[in-house]
C-alpha cells in the first residue's frame, strides 16, 4: 500500500500522484537510493548547526581574549615592511575566511530551509516568496514588503531577510575585527653611566678646587641640556648614549646643609681676627675683616691652636654675616659681635651687628628617573628638612674628604669678586665671587651695596636672614662647585667622576594584535541571530525525516515540472488572466506539498513507494510561526 501525504488522503479529489511499482531488483534500488538519501539528509543538518555553533563560540573566544588582553602578547617589531605587510595579510585573512565560511552556512541553510518548507502543507505564494528571499538581501526586503499586500509569509521571509542581514553584518565587520595597532613598549637593558657624585677617595690631598669658585656664576645661566648631571642641590648620574629613547634609574645625591650660630666668639678690630672656640678646649684663630651691612663673607682659616695634635680639619662651611637675624634676645649677647665702620665725616662710627655662622654638609643618595634623550632629572629628591628658627650649633669633628675640601674652595681668598669697601686702613673688606654668589641665591646684591658705598648711604643692616634660605645657598653652592670639578677633569683642575651602569627601561615603538570590541559585539550578536533564526527556518526541534521534498529548490525548471505533474495547480493558475506579480500570489494562496514519503525497509520488496503532490485550494490566511 502506498503512502501520501496528509492533505492527499483528507483531499483526494485534488491529489495527482504517480504510482509504480516495481520488481524486486527495482526495489533494491529504490531502497539504496532511499538509504543515502536519508544519510545526506542527517548529515546537512547537524553539519548545519555545527558550524553555526562554532561560529559563536569563536566569537566567545574572542571576546575571553578581548577581557584579558591575551591578544596583546602576539607582536612584531614596528619597521616599514612589518606595518605595511602584516596588517593587510590579518586585513585580507579574515575577509577570506568570514566569506568563505558564511558562503558555506548560506548553501546548507537555504537548502535546508526550503527543503523544511517543501515538505509543509504551506501556501504556494509562501513558497514562491520564501524561494525568492533567498537570492539575496534585496531579494529579501522586497518579499518582505509584499506581505503587506498579500500575507503569506510574514515570518519566514522575515527571518530571511535577517539572516541575510546578518551574513552583511559579519562582511563589514570581518576585516575590523582584528588588527595591528602601534603601542609604546619597554625592556629594561644596561647602558654606561657618567657619576655625578664623586666618592670620598676622588679628594686627595693635592686636590685643590678653589679656582673652579670663579666659575659658579656661569651656572646659573645654563640651560638644562648644558648642566645634565645636576638638579638644584642634587647630583645624578648621567647616561653617555641618547640613542635610546626611555627613562634610566640612576643614583642621585642632594647635598644638605645644616646651619648654626656659633657663640663666645672673641672679635680683635685691630687685628681683625676672631678666635673661635670649636668644642670643649679647641679654639681656632680666622680672619674677620669688617662687614658692611647686609653681607655674607665665608671666612678662611689662617692658623689652627688647639692642645691636641693630629686633629682633623673642620668640615663645613664657616660664615660672618652682618643681616638681621631673627633670635631670641636672651642670647643675643652671646651670638653677636660689634663691628665699628668709621666714615669721613662723621664724628660717631657706626657699629654694625654681626653673627658667626657654621653650616655642616652632608649627602644623601638615592634613585632617581633620568629621561635618556634629555639627560634631566624626571622627579625631584627628597631632601632633610630645612632649619626654620636659628640654633646653637653643635660642633663635631670630620675625616669626611669632600666636605672640608668643598669648605676649602669655597672661602679660598683667591677669587675675588674685584668689589673692595675701604675705610680706614684696617677696614678693608673685599669679598670672594664665592661671597657673592651666596648673597645672590639668597637675595643680597653686591653691586648695588657697593653703589650706595661709594654715594655715602650709612650701613645699616635692613635685610633679615632666615636659616632655610642661608642652608639652600650652602648646599647649592657645594652641588654646582662638585659638578663644575666633575665637568672639568682631573686634567683641567677638576676631579675626574668615573664611570658606572644603569639599568634602563628603553621604550620602542612596536606592533601588537588588537581585538576592538565594537566590531566583535556587532559580529557575535550577528552570529547568535544566525544560529537561532538557522534552527527556526529549518525547523530543528520538529523536523520529519522520513519523508523529503519532491524538488530541493523552486526554481524555472522545478516550477514547470510541478505545473506539468499536478493538474489541480494548473487549474488554479488557469483562472489568471494578467499574469502580474499581485495577481498571481493572489490565486497561489492555496495549500500546498510537496512531499515524497520514504518507505522503510520493510516496505521495499513488499510495497510500492508513492511520489505524491497536492494541494488544496484554500484562500484562508497562512498560520505559519
Amino acid at each position: 500500500m502506498s503512502r501520501t501525504c496528509v492533505s492527499c488522503r483528507l483531499n483526494p479529489r485534488y491529489c495527482v500522484a504517480t504510482t509504480s511499482t516495481s520488481d524486486p531488483p527495482s526495489a533494491n534500488r529504490n531502497f539504496k537510493n532511499a538509504s543515502k538519501n536519508t544519510h545526506n539528509g542527517l548529515f546537512a543538518p547537524r553539519a548545519c548547526y555545527i558550524l553555526h555553533g562554532v561560529l559563536v563560540l569563536i566569537h566567545i573566544v574572542l571576546l575571553l581574549f578581548y577581557v584579558h588582553h591575551w591578544e596583546h602578547h602576539v607582536t612584531f617589531s614596528f619597521t616599514p615592511t612589518n606595518n605595511d605587510f602584516w596588517p593587510v595579510v590579518l586585513s585580507a585573512s579574515l575577509q577570506a575566511f568570514y566569506t568563505i565560511y558564511t558562503a558555506v552556512l548560506l548553501f546548507l541553510t537555504q537548502r535546508l530551509a526550503i527543503s523544511r518548507t517543501l515538505v509543509r502543507r504551506v501556501k504556494l505564494t509562501a513558497v514562491h516568496d520564501i524561494s525568492g528571499a533567498w537570492a539575496g538581501l534585496g531579494s529579501a526586503l522586497t518579499s518582505v514588503w509584499r506581505q503587506t499586500d498579500i500575507p503569506a509569509s510574514w515570518w519566514t521571509t522575515s527571518a530571511v531577510a535577517a539572516y541575510l542581514a546578518s551574513i552583511t553584518v559579519l562582511h563589514v565587520t570581518s576585516s575590523t575585527l582584528l588588527q595591528f595597532q602601534t603601542f609604546n613598549a619597554s625592556m629594561t637593558t644596561s647602558v654606561p653611566t657618567t657619576l655625578g657624585w664623586l666618592d670620598d677617595s676622588s679628594y686627595g690631598s693635592s686636590t685643590y678646587l678653589g679656582p673652579i669658585t670663579t666659575s659658579l656664576q656661569v651656572v646659573n645661566h645654563l640651560t638644562g641640556l648644558v648642566s645634565a648631571g645636576l638638579y638644584n642641590t642634587t647630583l645624578y648620574d648621567t647616561l653617555t648614549t641618547t640613542a635610546i629613547a626611555g627613562n634610566a634609574t640612576v643614583n642621585a645625591t642632594t647635598v644638605t646643609s645644616s646651619c648654626g650660630l656659633v657663640p663666645n666668639v672673641t672679635y680683635s678690630a685691630n687685628t681683625s681676627t676672631a678666635i673661635v672656640p670649636f668644642g670643649p678646649v679647641a679654639t681656632r684663630v680666622l680672619n674677620a675683616s669688617t662687614l658692611w651691612s647686609d653681607q655674607i663673607h665665608i671666612i678662611p682659616w689662617t692658623e689652627y691652636e688647639d692642645s691636641y695634635v693630629n686633629v682633623s680639619k673642620l668640615a663645613g662651611v664657616y660664615l660672618m654675616v652682618s643681616t638681621l637675624l631673627e633670635i631670641d634676645p636672651s642670647v643675643q649677647d652671646e651670638v653677636a659681635i660689634n663691628m665699628t665702620w668709621a666714615i669721613s665725616g662723621v664724628v660717631t662710627p657706626y657699629v654694625i651687628q654681626a653673627y658667626f655662622v657654621y653650616c655642616s654638609l652632608s649627602a644623601n643618595t638615592t634613585d632617581g628617573v633620568v629621561d635618556m634623550q634629555t639627560n634631566s632629572l624626571l622627579g625631584p629628591t627628597s631632601i632633610s628638612q630645612p632649619s626654620t628658627q636659628w640654633g646653637m650649633y653643635q660642633f663635631g669633628w670630620s675625616n669626611t674628604s669632600w666636605q672640608t675640601q668643598i669648605g676649602s674652595a669655597l672661602a679660598t681668598p683667591d677669587s675675588s669678586s674685584g668689589i673692595i669697601f675701604d675705610g680706614t686702613p684696617s677696614q678693608i673688606t673685599e669679598l670672594s665671587v664665592a661671597d657673592e654668589y651666596i648673597m645672590s641665591l639668597i637675595g643680597l646684591n653686591l653691586t648695588e651695596e657697593y653703589t650706595q658705598f661709594r654715594d655715602g648711604s650709612p650701613p645699616i643692616s635692613n635685610f633679615t636672614l632666615r636659616p632655610d634660605e642661608l642652608e639652600f645657598a650652602v648646599a647649592r653652592s657645594a652641588a654646582q662647585l662638585i659638578w663644575l670639578a666633575g665637568q672639568m677633569g682631573a686634567a683641567n683642575g677638576g676631579i675626574d667622576p668615573g664611570n658606572g651602569t644603569a639599568y634602563v627601561n628603553e621604550e620602542f615603538i612596536a606592533l601588537r594584535l588588537n581585538i576592538n570590541l565594537l566590531p566583535l559585539a556587532f559580529a557575535a550578536s550577528a552570529s547568535v541571530i544566525m544560529l537561532g533564526l538557522a534552527l527556526h527556518m529549518t525547523r530543528a526541534f520538529n523536523a520529519s525525516h522520513d519523508s523529503q521534498a519532491v524538488v530541493s529548490n523552486i526554481g524555472v525548471l522545478q516550477l514547470l515540472w510541478l505545473g506539468h505533474r499536478s493538474a489541480s495547480i494548473n487549474e488554479v493558475l488557469e483562472d489568471v488572466q494578467d499574469p502580474t506579480e499581485a495577481n498571481l500570489r493572489r490565486a497561489g494562496m492555496i495549500d500546498v506539498c510537496f512531499s515524497n514519503i520514504m518507505p522503510n525497509e520493510g516496505e521495499f520488496g513488499s510495497s510500492t513507494a508513492s511520489d505524491s503532490l497536492s494541494c488544496d485550494v484554500d484562500y484562508r490566511r497562512d498560520e505559519e510561526m
